[in-house]
């Protein structure tokens, strides 16, 4: 049975949101599913597009940081403790836990070419 439940992100670091949201909404015709200013942070912003099983996220107005605002995948677990613990003794090297928001806990990692991604729960 696999760890991984599947691809539940795609996430997409910006510099401009509202540009970058009206091209994907607007101009390619995506559904926003949710759009989120991060807590403490009116300047960075959160939008969630319907593209399926996977979501499209743009995660925005950050300062470019090369080799680490490259794409994201977002890979959903049923067992966070589990699937960190399994992970982790299979060599995957995962950073500390941590929760953005109640109830959703988020571990990331990289894969052997510097390939950033997470593991997720939404408990």
């Amino acid at each position: 049975m696999s760890i991984i439940q599947g691809l539940t992100k795609a996430i997409l670091y910006v510099r401009d949101i509202d540009t970058q949201t009206n091209f994907y909404r607007d101009q390619l015709g995506l559904e926003v599913k949710s759009f989120k200013s991060i807590e403490g942070r009116s300047d960075k912003q959160w939008v969630e597009f319907a593209t399926g099983e996977c979501t499209l996220v743009l995660h925005g107005n950050l300062e470019p940081q090369h080799g680490k605002d490259r794409p994201k995948l977002a890979f959903h677990v049923n067992d966070f403790e589990t699937a960190y613990k399994t992970l982790t003794e299979r060599g995957v090297k995962l950073g500390a836990v941590r929760s953005p928001s109640p109830s959703l806990k988020i571990a990331e990692g990289a894969d052997p070419e510097g390939n950033p991604f997470t593991i997720d729960c939404q408990e």
